[in-house]
C-alpha cells in the first residue's frame, strides 16, 4: 500500500499523514520504501511557498522559491468558483493532442503534450509558463492578463465547439464586474464549472438518458447546427460536464463577418475526469511576449474601478435568454433585405424632444428626439450626446415592414447608413409580475399627466402619460416597429391607459444597482415635418454583411 501511494492521494490526506498513528504504520514497511515515502509525504505536506527547488542555469546552479502569487488575488472568488480538481484530455481526429491537469487548491493548470518535452503551466491570473531550453528555466508571460485574450480565445472556442454562449458570456461579464481577470484558462477549465444540463434544455438540443455500469448520464445532441451533425455533450449523475464532442463535416458553407469558427473539418473530443490532481508552479522569470504591448493597447484593460458596487446574481441569469445569440446571428446571416429595398424616404410630422439622464454617466444629459408619424409602420429616434455635439449625430429607425433597424449617421461631413435585421423574439412562458399602483397626477409641457408605477423585486418603473396631446405614441418603450408590439401578458389596466396616450416621463430604478438608474423627460412637442432621404446617405456594409 505504501509503495503505490502517490502525491495526488497524499494531497488530500496531508493533514492526517502527520498523525502519529500513520507515521507508525509507515515505519513498519521496508526501510528503503519508507525513506522514499517519507520524502513524498514531506513534499506533500509542505506548502508551495516553502518548497525549494534547484534548477541548472547555463553557468551555475541556482535555487529559487516556487510561489503562486496569482492565488493571492481574488482568492475567495477563485476557490468558490473552481470547486474541484479535473483532468482534461483533448483529442483531435482520434489522436491525443494535449492533457491538462487542473488543481483546484492551487487554481493552476499543468499542460502536457507529446509535442513538448517539458510541461507548460497556467496560473489563475492567466500567466503562461513555458520552458526556455537555452536558459534551462521557466519564463512566464501575462499576455492573457494584460489584454483581451481572456475574451477572444474563449469566444473562439465557444464557436468551434458550438456551446451555448449566453452562460459563458454572463460569467465573463461577472468576472469583469468584479475586477477579476476573465477566463485565465482560455475557457477549457471554465467550461467545467459554468455549464450545467439546464443550459442545454431548449429546442436546439435533444436530451436523452444513458446508463453505464450503474451510473446515469445525460446526453444532449446538437440540433439545428448544419455541418455539425452527431455532435453532443454529456453530463454525469452529479450534473458535471464530462464530455464535449464535435464532428464538423467537410461541407462548404458561406462565412459571414460574424463567424469565428476557424476549426477545420474533423472530430474534436474533450473528456473531463474529476480526479485528484497536484500542480506545483515552477520558479519562473516574467517576460513579455512578442506583441503583448500591442495587444494591451488594442484591447485595453478590462479592470474596473476598485469601488464598483456589489453585483446582483440575477444580472447574470441566462435562463430567459437561451438561444438569443444564435438567433441574432442567424438573423444577420439569413436576412435578404438590401439597401435598394428601402423606401426613397421616411417622412415624419411631429418631434417629441426628451432628455435622458443616466446614473452611469454621472447624470450627463443626452438629448433624444422621437420622430413621429401616426399610423406609420416605422418610427425613429435621433440621439445627440451633449459632450460630443460637434462630432455628429445618429438616428435609429425601425421599419416593421422590412423588420430591420437602420442607423443613419452624420459625422465629420460624411453621411452613411447601416442596416441590421431584427431577430424574432422567442416565446416565453414567464409572465410579468409587477405590482401596479397609481401615482399623483402632474403637469408636463402644460398637459395633465396621469402617473402609474410598476414594481417587482428588482425594478421600480414610474411613467406619466397624457391623453390631451394632439398625437399618441403608445409604443414609447418598444422600438421595433408597430407590428406585434403589445407587451405580452400585460395588465389590461396598463394597456387601456397607454394605448391612446403619449408618455411624457419615465424613470427606471434598479433596486440593486443604482448605476443602472435612468430617467427620460419630455422637453418639447412640436409639429415639425422631417424627412430622411436615402439618397443623402451612402450605404456602409462592412460589418453587417449585407449586399446592395
Amino acid at each position: 500500500m505504501v509503495v503505490n501511494v502517490d502525491a495526488q492521494i497524499l494531497k488530500k490526506i496531508r493533514k492526517k499523514a502527520e498523525q502519529a498513528a500513520e507515521r507508525t504504520i509507515l515505519k513498519k514497511t521496508d526501510q528503503v520504501v519508507s525513506k522514499k515515502t517519507e520524502k513524498t509525504i514531506d513534499d506533500a505536506t509542505t506548502t508551495n511557498k516553502s518548497k525549494k527547488r534547484s534548477r541548472k542555469n547555463s553557468e551555475e546552479q541556482i535555487e529559487s522559491e516556487s510561489t503562486n502569487s496569482a492565488l493571492e488575488l481574488n482568492t475567495k472568488y477563485k476557490t468558490d468558483f473552481y470547486k474541484e480538481d479535473v483532468v482534461l484530455k483533448i483529442h483531435e481526429n482520434g489522436n491525443s493532442n494535449q492533457t491538462q491537469y487542473f488543481d483546484a487548491e492551487e487554481v493552476a493548470v499543468r499542460l502536457e503534450s507529446n509535442k513538448t518535452p517539458k510541461p507548460g503551466y497556467t496560473d489563475s491570473e492567466g500567466f503562461i509558463y513555458a520552458y526556455n531550453d537555452k536558459a534551462q528555466a521557466y519564463n512566464k508571460s501575462s499576455l492573457i492578463a494584460s489584454g483581451g485574450q481572456g475574451m477572444m480565445m474563449p469566444n473562439m472556442m465557444l464557436e468551434m465547439l458550438k456551446l451555448p454562449p449566453e452562460p459563458f458570456m454572463a460569467n465573463t461579464q461577472k468576472q469583469m464586474d468584479k475586477n477579476i481577470t476573465p477566463n485565465p484558462f482560455n475557457g477549457f477549465v471554465e467550461f467545467a464549472f459554468i455549464y450545467k444540463p439546464e443550459h442545454f434544455r431548449y429546442e436546439d438540443f435533444k436530451e436523452s438518458k444513458q446508463s453505464l455500469r450503474g451510473i446515469s448520464y445525460t446526453k444532449f445532441e446538437f440540433l439545428n447546427e448544419p455541418g455539425y451533425e452527431g455532435s453532443y455533450v454529456i453530463f454525469d449523475d452529479n450534473d458535471r460536464l464530462i464530455e464535449i464532442y464535435t464532428n464538423k463535416s467537410d461541407t462548404k458553407q458561406s462565412m459571414s463577418a460574424f463567424d469565428m469558427d476557424m476549426m477545420p473539418p474533423g472530430e474534436s473530443l474533450i473528456i473531463y475526469e474529476y480526479t485528484p490532481v497536484e500542480v506545483n508552479l515552477p520558479p519562473a522569470r516574467e517576460v513579455k511576449s512578442r506583441g503583448q504591448d500591442m495587444m494591451g493597447m488594442v484591447m485595453g484593460s478590462f479592470k474596473k474601478d476598485e469601488n464598483s458596487e456589489n453585483i446582483n446574481k440575477d444580472d447574470y441569469d441566462t435562463s430567459n435568454s437561451k438561444g438569443q445569440v444564435k438567433s441574432a446571428r442567424n438573423a444577420l446571416k439569413n436576412n435578404k433585405v438590401t439597401a435598394k429595398m428601402l423606401p426613397d424616404s421616411y417622412d415624419f410630422d411631429w418631434q417629441l424632444e426628451t432628455e435622458i439622464l443616466m446614473a452611469s454617466r454621472k447624470k450627463e444629459a443626452i438629448d433624444m428626439t422621437f420622430l413621429i408619424k401616426e399610423n406609420a409602420n416605422y418610427q425613429a429616434t435621433k440621439m445627440v450626446d451633449n459632450k460630443s455635439k460637434n462630432k455628429g449625430n445618429a438616428t435609429m429607425l425601425f421599419d416593421s415592414n422590412l423588420n430591420i433597424m437602420v442607423m443613419f449617421m452624420e459625422t465629420q461631413g460624411h453621411n452613411f447608413f447601416q442596416m441590421y435585421p431584427i431577430p424574432e423574439l422567442k416565446n416565453t412562458n414567464d409572465k410579468p409580475n409587477f405590482k401596479i399602483t397609481d401615482l399623483a397626477s402632474k403637469t408636463i409641457l402644460n398637459y395633465n399627466c396621469k402617473g402609474l408605477q410598476l414594481e417587482d423585486d428588482k425594478y421600480i418603473i414610474k411613467m406619466y402619460h397624457t391623453i390631451e396631446a394632439p398625437i399618441k405614441l403608445s409604443h414609447f418603450m418598444n422600438f421595433n416597429g408597430v407590428k406585434n408590439m403589445d407587451l405580452p401578458d400585460i395588465d389590461p389596466k396598463i394597456l387601456s391607459q397607454f394605448s391612446n396616450g403619449l408618455i411624457m416621463e419615465m424613470e427606471m430604478i434598479d433596486k440593486n444597482k443604482s448605476k443602472n438608474n435612468i430617467s427620460i423627460t419630455a422637453k418639447s412637442l412640436d409639429k415639425k415635418p422631417t424627412t430622411i432621404s436615402k439618397k443623402d446617405y451612402q450605404s456602409m456594409n462592412l460589418l453587417s454583411g449585407f449586399k446592395n
